[in-house]
């Protein structure tokens, strides 16, 4: 049994080396998105966001799911020889199933199947698993060197995300356009699913007058529109920094769909992933002005994090309906449930009001005054104005507003002011461009987005 565990050990080791540095999915990625979906119901994500480790769940979930197939392989140590071989492979198998890839994985939804080496990876782990000749035993020092060096990548992961969001955060106002490096990353996943240009098709299907089907080049091909664009993760606590604003390059989902000839009768798209996540949205919303199919962010072709090579771009909608690796549309005459909707979360998840102070000390100008500033967004409805106190609360003071890129980009405002050095308690709001206030009532992200004023301790220096 000990050489056993040393040997399960040193193959998932093995597995999350080839899925850390050659992007290979492996039966471990499975298992972890198939314990993901626990993250999404409201439950669970009220009580890892009321724990110490909060945003970090993904990442022990992700840790969680290696130790977890560890285990897997040591009760099959005693199997014998054939049927241990085979056992990674049917756990993928079965995992493939219970997560709606079809029986074994093998087809039968409209979802293009992430990761088809993970068979083979999982038949050469059982292969290895099932060799006669397993390492000879290690001594209990050197095991423990092993056993910490399983969490290595979940560490270094975490400690990269959070060591970039804390740099962006100290460098005080962000920029008009965030680079694509900066801009937040959320996915129900740890890593973006691998999607070959040359294979890609866009499929649009259901209630149309033809089906249309569009590789990579052909997308390149048609009419593109270049537009500044912010997005929000329904997640985002107030105050909090998932949220960027980035200039998007793509497809009119409009014309798209008047290539295919939408159907009277349809009055929803269902939107696929390459990463099993589905999303739906309105027909008469998906047919407004500004709603791209993007592939390039801020003059670059997408990164696989953030969609690549096509993602869908909805402006005034919550992140969660921008679909990135979009792989299909099809249009139903029904309402349907996305992935975050079966868990919970808001099903129209329309951006609300917000404004954040981003520069927690105060800049001297030559003339005696000292400045503020943040960024605020409204979605489609646009920001109207912003407004800062000082003082508790007694008195809102009109900011300046930068204007925006565009009609669905964020806006930067700043606020000047004459104060003696100390501490104060500043607060923001906006108002959107239909009249109406911020809400000022706080709550949680769940069940469709947070709300309430942005509360910060702003330091006066001494000139």
């Amino acid at each position: 049994m000990r050489g056993s565990g040393v040997w399960a050990l040193v193959l998932v080791l093995g597995m999350a080396a080839l899925r850390g540095f050659l992007g290979v999915a492996t039966p471990v990625d499975l298992l972890y998105e198939g314990l993901a979906l626990l993250l999404g119901a409201p439950w669970v994500f009220n009580l890892v966001h009321a724990l110490p480790f909060g945003d970090a769940a993904k990442y022990l979930l992700f840790g969680a799911s290696y130790l977890g197939f560890g285990a897997f392989l040591l009760r099959t140590h005693r199997w014998p020889g054939p049927l241990k071989a085979l056992a990674p492979a049917l756990f993928a198998a079965l995992l493939y199933t219970l997560l709606g890839y079809g029986p074994l994985g093998l087809g039968g939804g409209n979802v293009a199947l992430p990761g088809l080496e993970v068979y083979p990876v999982a038949l050469g782990v059982g292969v290895l698993w099932a060799w006669p000749g397993r390492l000879p035993p290690i001594d209990p020092g050197r095991r423990k060197t092993l056993a910490w060096l399983a969490f290595l990548p979940i560490a270094l992961s975490r400690t990269w995300a959070e060591a970039g969001r804390w740099i962006a955060r100290l460098r005080g106002m962000p920029k008009e356009t965030t680079p694509v490096a900066e801009h937040y990353v959320v996915a129900k996943g740890v890593f973006p699913p691998r999607v070959q240009v040359a294979a890609y098709r866009l499929r649009i299907h259901g209630l149309v007058e033809r089906e249309v089907v569009l590789s990579y080049d052909e997308l390149l091909g048609l009419a593109f529109t270049e537009q500044p664009t912010a997005l929000i993760c329904i997640s985002n606590r107030v105050g909090g920094d998932l949220v960027g604003s980035s200039r998007w390059r793509g497809v009119p989902l409009a014309a798209l769909l008047r290539m295919a000839g939408v159907r009277p009768e349809a009055s929803e798209l269902i939107l696929r992933a390459h990463d099993n996540y589905s999303e739906s949205v309105p027909l008469a919303f998906a047919l407004e002005d500004g709603n791209l199919l993007a592939l390039f962010q801020n003059g670059e072709p997408l990164v696989a994090r953030h969609g690549h090579p096509v993602r869908l771009l909805l402006p005034g909608l919550y992140g969660m309906k921008n679909v990135k690796w979009l792989a299909e549309i099809e249009l139903v005459n029904h309402d349907y449930k996305g992935f975050w909707e079966r868990r919970g979360w808001s099903d129209r998840a329309v951006v609300k009001t917000m404004s954040r102070i981003d520069t927690p000390v105060a800049t001297p100008f030559a003339d005696g005054t000292y400045g503020v500033g943040g960024v605020a967004f409204a979605g489609r409805r646009r920001v109207a104005r912003v407004e800062v106190s000082l003082d508790g609360e007694k008195t809102w003071n009109p900011a300046a507003i930068q204007p925006p890129l565009g009609p669905y980009a964020w806006v930067l405002w700043g606020y000047r002011f004459r104060a003696r050095p100390g501490r104060y308690p500043a607060v923001v709001r906006a108002v959107d461009g239909e009249g109406r206030l911020q809400e000022a009532a706080p709550s949680p992200p769940l069940p469709d987005g947070a709300s309430g004023y942005h509360r910060r301790t702003i330091v006066v220096p001494r000139a």
